[in-house]
């Protein structure tokens, strides 16, 4: 049976609000709002009501960053829109959630009434699958944990940090489960270098003695290769470890490479990692 404790990953940073200037109503506001809801703020630089409205409203759609767009509308610019809207007085604000108004109000409101008027409004804030998922593993629930990320996994819209972390539950039972996972994983996102490294991984759990030269680092790397395929994570790393001390040059630095390579699978968070790099450290 594989060792399955891992570190959780850190988290992702707050999302920043989004206030956007209104530019192309169809595209930003209805289209938009088919994705996230739209705050529309119907306004005019010579309202001084809509001045006074400002600073709140924004303050108050900061809190929600992440649920909601604010989209400010120059009813002197854009007076169309505003007709269509069938504003009739400024400031006028509408919620837009599916291309449709689902609610509005007319003049200045305090920040905390607003603030509460779309805690009632907006759909509930969708749940970090990865963080809970994290949480789960941190505490030891791997079970829990894989049944979360492989529900998750039905959403095509899932994050590449769902894949990357079933792949790592799965990478010692299920190797080729594990390699599918990684490969949806695009280029460019912050998990690629992760699944890179879990591909190397599955890379030398295949090892061929064969094709690797005559050294003292030999048999014991070729032994951290076996173990790891077995399961036993750290008799692996215990084997590459004694490989980097007996040649450390041995097949352009492998041995330390592949200590590397577990230590971006285990995660930062894993004991293992944290106590490994310490010993590597001192056999460099």
């Amino acid at each position: 049976m594989a060792e399955t404790l891992f570190g959780a990953a850190p988290g992702a940073g707050s999302a920043s609000a989004e206030i956007i200037d209104v530019t192309d109503f169809a595209r930003e506001v209805i289209e938009r709002s088919q994705q996230i809801p739209v705050l529309v703020d119907f306004w005019a630089d010579w309202c001084g009501p809509c001045k006074q409205l400002t600073p709140m409203i924004e303050a108050a759609v900061r809190r929600f960053a992440g649920r909601v767009v604010l989209a400010k509308v120059d009813t002197e610019r854009h007076q169309q829109w505003a007709q269509r809207a069938g504003v009739r007085s400024i400031p006028n604000v509408k919620l837009i959630i599916g291309g449709r108004v689902v609610d509005e109000f007319t003049g200045v409101q305090p920040q905390s009434t607003i603030e509460q008027w779309l805690e009632q409004m907006l759909p509930p804030p969708p749940v970090d699958v990865v963080a809970e998922a994290d949480a789960l593993l941190a505490q030891g629930h791997v079970e829990d944990a894989r049944a979360l990320l492989m529900q998750a996994l039905q959403d095509p819209q899932s994050p590449p940090g769902v894949p990357l972390r079933l792949a790592r539950l799965l990478l010692l039972e299920d190797p080729q489960s594990a390699l599918g996972l990684i490969a949806q994983i695009p280029p460019g996102t912050r998990e690629h270098d992760d699944a890179q490294a879990m591909q190397r991984v599955l890379a030398f759990m295949q090892l061929s003695a064969d094709d690797l030269e005559a050294s003292p680092a030999k048999a014991p790397y070729v032994e951290a290769a076996r173990r790891l395929s077995e399961g036993q994570i750290e008799a692996a790393m215990d084997s590459l470890i004694d490989a980097v001390r007996a040649d450390r040059k041995f097949n352009e630095d492998a041995a330390r490479k592949r200590l590397i390579d577990l230590f971006d699978w285990l995660g930062s968070g894993d004991e293992r990692t944290r106590e490994y790099r310490l010993r590597l450290y001192d056999v460099l």
